[in-house]
């Protein structure tokens, strides 16, 4: 089945929800505009990374996730992307599946970047990602330093996923390693992956300023780099799902899981 996929790789500003909201509605218009199902998000790309996070900071984020779930849902598009969340003193860094699919918060960042103090301002997440049933395939989100761990990313191919999802903000000092992890990630659980970074400078911990690339790209089941941008544009390509069952028939690697006695009993 082929479907048009976007990634957005926008200038997230820090505590300026009302113009990463802006910068989300447009690239959810363009996308209907254009027949695109699936759309891509940076990590928390309503607030950015923050010292602390208000209350009033956390409802804004929720009003725009919402504000974009509903303007999805009218162009039968799904938005994948992060925000914080959850109800505890510090958030989680909250991967959500909104729009035409419904509006699902299946996973919370699992492995906070230390060092850049991630933990001091967001709250872990202690389960693995799960998938989400869409009518376009079986999508299950990661967020940035999640790519670097493959007993995390691993969780795709054991839920059979169809496509794995990573929002991010990746610095360009290490923008190799982004793309490498992309495309050894689709390579090994044998799907696309679809990787969204972020633009501009901005600072994780509150103190030292960053470079953003404004990266984007889809890696194929092979491991290739199918589509890509690098300029913060929105990325508009298409992808064939039926062509990873190929890819699976012709290297059956969860059969051999099995044989070898490593497939995990939950399956």
């Amino acid at each position: 089945m082929a479907i048009k996929v976007a990634a957005f790789p926008f200038d997230v500003r820090p505590a300026q929800v009302e113009t990463n909201l802006r910068q989300a509605l447009n690239a959810v218009r363009d996308c209907g505009e254009s027949g695109v199902k699936l759309l891509v998000l940076p990590e928390k790309w309503t607030t950015s990374f923050m010292v602390e996070y208000s209350a009033e900071i956390r409802a804004d984020s929720e009003d725009a996730l919402l504000q974009v779930h509903q303007a999805a849902a009218a162009v039968d598009l799904i938005v994948v992307g992060s925000a914080p969340g959850g109800a505890g003193d510090k958030p989680a860094n909250v991967a959500h599946v909104i729009g035409a699919a419904g509006d699902f918060r299946p996973y919370s960042k699992r492995m906070l970047f230390s060092p850049a103090g991630e933990g001091r301002q967001i709250e872990r997440g202690m389960s693995q990602p799960d998938i989400v049933e869409t009518a376009i395939g079986r999508i299950m989100p990661i967020v940035c330093y999640d790519l670097r761990f493959p007993e995390i990313c691993r969780e795709a191919l054991y839920q059979q996923a169809d496509i794995l999802v990573c929002c991010a903000q990746w610095p360009t000092p290490r923008v190799h390693a982004f793309e490498l992890l992309s495309c050894a990630r689709a390579a090994e659980n044998q799907l696309f992956t679809i990787s969204c970074n972020r633009s501009g400078e901005a600072s994780l911990d509150g103190m030292l300023p960053m470079h953003f690339p404004g990266s984007a790209l889809v890696a194929d089941p092979l491991g290739k780099i199918h589509a890509r941008c690098d300029d913060g544009i929105l990325l508009i390509t298409e992808i064939d799902l039926e062509s990873a069952e190929k890819v699976r028939t012709q290297v059956p690697i969860s059969r051999d899981l099995r044989k070898a006695g490593l497939w995990p009993n939950h399956d």
